[in-house]
């Protein structure tokens, strides 16, 4: 078989309903260059292991699965990095997950078009279809801009996990030969890998919808943070984390721009803790005066979803 010029890193856990048109949505892709599907599964407990491989065996070619016995998310396993990319022969990597889907044919072909014609861009995304199959809300299109747009520094590191769905990447190998540390301090991909591009490139927008990122599937990383406060916390403290090792990583040139970030996420660690917890006071000395009323009055009302709303308004009012 031809050497792939993309790889793409589907991820799976326990995602039997949702897989096949995930993995056929990569299989529809009109290339002029030949591709591949690298399928982890993570120990899941339902059939989508046994999907995997009914798919590996029709395509043996095309899609190569990788089948764990123990779960690696849960101990704290990077697992793009330590799984996928080694088995990698791609020059691009693509992003799906086991529940998302793409919409669009023309996709990967539209996408390493424009990267192969701007050699200064290392990462691109687009806009996709948000869906909720669990509950009535309407489906809705998450854009960066009205129009294709290189994202600039200050909505990356600010906007983190909202600026982009990965189901909609593509991004150079080369931004992963040599990761910095703080890449491997959570496993929340569309936080760090935006910002591992901006370390080696521009970042491009490409406005058009290619996929659909399905909301709070049951079971979902998403669905499980928002249930469980402990896991909450901890993950906003890996963010915390994230953004400081990309900090002292660019030498503080956008410290401005990490304090906006941050302020809120470490509000809402104090709002889930105890003031008697060993880091509080070293937390709380970090936030400027304006997040210390925030979350003095957000402690006061002791409501979780109020903070939820308020931040919720004020990225729509301010973008932060």
């Amino acid at each position: 078989m031809e050497k792939p010029l993309v790889s793409i890193s589907l991820v799976v856990f326990n995602q039997e309903n949702y897989l096949r048109q995930t993995i056929e949505s990569c299989l529809m892709q009109k290339v002029d260059f030949p591709y591949e599907i690298i399928i982890h599964d993570d120990n899941s407990t339902d059939n989508s292991a046994k999907i995997i491989l009914e798919y590996a065996g029709a395509y043996p070619d095309i899609i190569f699965p990788i089948l764990q016995t123990e779960n690696q998310f849960s101990q704290g396993t990077e697992i793009i990095a330590e799984f996928i990319l080694p088995k990698a022969k791609g020059k691009f990597i693509a992003f799906i997950e086991g529940d998302d889907y793409w919409t669009d044919p023309n996709k990967l072909q539209t996408q390493i078009d424009f990267l192969g014609a701007n050699p200064e861009v290392v990462m691109c995304f687009t806009a996709t279809k948000h869906t909720y199959p669990k509950n009535s809300k309407e489906p809705r299109i998450k854009r960066y801009a009205k129009h294709d747009a290189l994202c600039s520094i200050k909505d990356v590191i600010r906007l983190g996990g909202n600026l982009v769905d990965m189901v909609s990447v593509v991004a150079r190998r080369t931004i992963f030969d040599e990761l910095p540390d703080w890449y491997f301090y959570a496993q929340t991909w569309d936080e760090t890998i935006p910002l591992l591009a901006l370390l080696n490139g521009k970042i491009q927008y490409l406005n058009h919808v290619t996929a659909v990122y399905r909301n709070n599937v049951p079971g979902s990383w998403t669905q499980k943070s928002v249930r469980m406060l402990d896991r909450r916390k901890n993950n906003r403290l890996k963010s915390i984390k994230v953004a400081d090792g990309f900090d002292r990583n660019t030498n503080y040139a956008y410290h401005k721009y990490i304090k906006q970030k941050e302020d809120p996420l470490i509000v809402e660690v104090l709002l889930l803790s105890d003031k008697k917890d060993e880091d509080f006071p070293i937390l709380y000395s970090r936030l400027t005066l304006f997040s210390r009323i925030e979350y003095h009055i957000f402690k006061a009302v002791d409501s979780l979803r109020l903070w939820e709303y308020y931040r919720y308004f004020r990225r729509l009012l301010t973008g932060n």
